[in-house]
């Protein structure tokens, strides 16, 4: 399953250039990108100076300068080493390595090769999502599904999101697709459920009903959850412990086309962090 454009592609364009022009050094050409960030840390690129954020693509020859007790992970992309920074320090990102100009030498990690090369096959999903991240889909509709829609999902035992207006209490119920059969179903005024048990691999429908809409208001969603054939379940694995790797997962899972498992990893991420302003607009 795919998920279908909301914008038109002359509006994606206009909002990609304004992003690029606010953005200039996370959108360079990524030699590494921040897995996770602690403190204020300045880099600088192409002679301009910002503060450094989760999820930036940093080019060759970029300099970061932490202060005490700051710290920085990132991976380079090329060679799927990852590289860890202690402050306070200064260095350059060289073509092959980082170079310490001031302060402790880094520290350097081996990560898995597929999950760099899930980092920089995301870098230009990266930049439409920084320039789409000021727009906000909400709407005055009573009820919206917000994921899974016309995706494939890994975990078998999913949790569904929807937006309602607020106290609302909402029927959800999930079936297979093509079936009046009744796989699961709740009643909530909560904006998620996760389904009490895994669900067979197959296609499925699930609806959202707000209960006291005299009207009957109602969205349905479509979701496939993949077998054990499909090769991205080998490739995935288990969602890791630290926050870094778990970045890392999540950047694997969009590339692999599983943006349902990642949003809830970013929403998971975020509320860890809810200062970093990208992982917000991953995580909408």
């Amino acid at each position: 399953m795919k998920r279908t454009g909301i914008f038109k592609p002359y509006v994606v364009s206009l909002l990609l250039a304004l992003a690029c022009l606010s953005q200039g050094i996370a959108h360079a050409q990524g030699l590494a990108m921040v897995l996770d960030r602690t403190g204020d840390v300045e880099v600088t690129a192409a002679g301009k100076t910002a503060r450094l954020n989760l999820l930036d693509y940093l080019p060759a020859d970029t300099e970061l300068r932490l202060p005490a007790g700051a710290a920085v992970t990132l991976v380079y992309l090329p060679s799927s080493q990852e590289w860890q920074f202690t402050g306070p320090g200064r260095y350059r990102l060289q073509a092959d390595k980082p170079s310490a100009l001031q302060g402790a030498a880094p520290r350097a990690r081996a990560v898995p090769a597929p999950a760099s090369q899930a980092m920089a096959k995301l870098e230009p999903a990266q930049r439409e999502r920084m320039a789409l991240g000021a727009v906000v889909m909400r709407g005055n509709a009573a009820l919206r599904i917000v994921s899974p829609n016309n995706v494939d999902v890994l975990n078998a035992q999913p949790t569904l999101l929807w937006q309602a207006a607020g106290g609302s209490s909402v029927r959800v119920t999930v079936t297979p697709a093509q079936s009046q059969a009744i796989s699961a179903q709740t009643v909530t005024s909560a904006l998620q459920w996760t389904v009490p048990g895994e669900l067979p691999a197959g296609d499925y429908e699930w609806r959202a009903e707000v209960l006291s809409d005299p009207n009957g208001t109602s969205r349905m969603g479509r979701f496939k959850i993949i077998d054990n054939t499909d090769e991205r379940r080998k490739k995935i694995g288990p969602v890791p412990a630290s926050f870094p790797q778990r970045v890392a997962h999540a950047v694997t899972l969009e590339s692999e086309s599983l943006p349902h498992d990642a949003l809830l990893l970013w929403r998971a991420l975020s509320a860890e962090r809810p200062e970093e302003e990208t992982i917000r607009q991953w995580a909408r």
